[in-house]
């Protein structure tokens, strides 16, 4: 299961809009086309799938790039499916490839392995880089591969923590925006002891993010978090199992609220802790911390990183963007399409909307804004270990950390003979 995949996007229903220019000749129209028709008839013909069908931004985006291309291009919009990547795929062994497509950088590989996306790098290289230098530093990585480029991101999208700052401050203490673990459960047993609140709330959705972003922190290197990944790893592993137990006394101690019932909490009741002082961290998602934010009426909020057990101060997460089929029909077309939709004029809107997006250039009035896409260039690239399986992302998503907190060792037990099973 992807992490943040659809769920986040704005509700709303779907609505094509579709911008029709008629122009007239001076002579019979009925005896012969206008100069405009012919002109449109001899257009290249597009089909661009960027928009999930309740994703009211990508739908503005749709308008946009219809309004100045209509001149230019016969452009045909189809919505993004839950097949997605079944459908481009069969699009391309039909030689019927969309010009432009939705897709997340971070799954590029299904593409990539079997040369079916078009190499973005000469484009984003030429004239300077000029077309490469208007994204964040390191947002591009997830979807680089041996040194080339196969799609650019326009919406990271990744975990992250609000912290009540006057509550911290109350207790005395402060904490770094890329805090370690250590650190991290320090600032948890000051705050329950210093102001008698419990100090995090985690909604039970997110539960088991803190475990599935240690697992990759955990490890030494790149390296290592390939070999867990790729299941060479037993869960039974010492690494693995300190990961488990951090989590297990997280919850233990009474640190995640409201302590008993703390796997059972909505992202509602959770926002509504963060809003009344009953708690003093958050776990949140970029996507939609602006709004958690402003919802929540606390004015002092330190935006901090999910804290990292380990040398590896990064994040899991991924991106939304934009791939190329590699037999793309209209290859030069697609591509100034792309730069278009991932410029600073496009993206500013979702800035508007309380959006972090993956380019520079865009402005806000929030001056915290930026901070909401400060981790867009610090995303592990390595595959996670639910990739695994689709079993062991089922058992992730709906049983961890619950059953390792009350049965560790048969948890541990029941991981290890899905990751058995996985690589038989």
């Amino acid at each position: 299961m992807k992490l943040f995949k659809r769920k986040y996007a704005v509700l709303s229903l779907l609505i094509f809009i579709v911008l029709i220019g008629n122009a007239c000749s001076s002579g019979d129209s009925s005896s012969e086309p206008s100069q405009s028709s012919e002109s449109k008839e001899q257009n290249p013909n597009l089909t661009l799938m960027i928009s999930w069908p309740d994703d009211v931004n990508a739908q503005l985006e749709e308008e946009l790039i219809t309004e100045k291309f209509a001149d230019k291009y016969n452009i045909t919009f189809k919505p993004v499916d839950n097949n997605i990547s079944k459908t481009i795929k069969t699009t391309i062994a039909a030689n019927e490839p969309v010009d432009l497509a939705f897709y997340w950088t971070s799954d590029m590989d299904t593409f990539v392995n079997s040369d079916m996306a078009l190499d973005l790098t000469p484009y984003l290289e030429e004239n300077n880089s000029e077309w490469k230098n208007t994204f964040i530093d390191g947002s591009l990585d997830l979807a680089t591969y041996g040194g080339k480029t196969y799609a650019v991101p326009n919406t990271p999208v990744y975990p992250m923590m609000l912290v009540n700052k006057d509550l911290l401050d109350q207790a005395g203490i402060t904490i770094s925006d890329q805090p370690t673990w250590d650190e991290f459960m320090n600032a948890m047993d000051t705050v329950k002891e210093k102001l008698g609140i419990t100090p995090l709330g985690l909604q039970r959705d997110w539960a088991n993010w803190l475990v599935r972003n240690n697992l990759f922190a955990v490890w030494p290197d790149e390296a290592k978090v390939q070999e867990f990944s790729q299941g060479k790893i037993p869960f039974t592993d010492p690494s693995v199992v300190k990961v488990f137990d951090a989590a297990k006394n997280l919850y233990e101690n009474g640190y995640v609220y409201p302590d008993k019932g703390a796997l059972t909490m909505t992202g509602e009741q959770v926002l509504n802790a963060f809003k009344s002082e009953k708690i003093a961290f958050m776990g949140q998602i970029n996507f939609t911390a602006d709004k958690a934010i402003k919802e929540s009426g606390v004015e002092n909020v330190q935006i901090i990183s999910f804290p990292h057990m380990g040398p590896r101060a990064k994040v899991m997460g991924s991106a939304n963007g934009f791939m190329i089929p590699a037999n793309a029909k209209n290859p030069e077309a697609s591509i100034e399409i792309l730069k278009y939709l991932t410029s600073a004029e496009v993206l500013q809107h979702r800035v508007d909307n309380g959006s972090p997006v993956s380019v520079k250039g865009v402005e806000s009035d929030n001056p915290q804004f930026e901070l909401y896409a400060k981790d867009a260039g610090n995303v592990y690239k390595e595959k996670e270990i639910i990739t695994l399986s689709p079993k062991i992302s089922e058992y992730f998503n709906q049983n961890i950390p619950a059953n390792y907190i009350f049965e560790p060792e048969k948890t541990l037990e029941e991981l290890e003979n899905l990751r058995l099973e996985a690589i038989k």
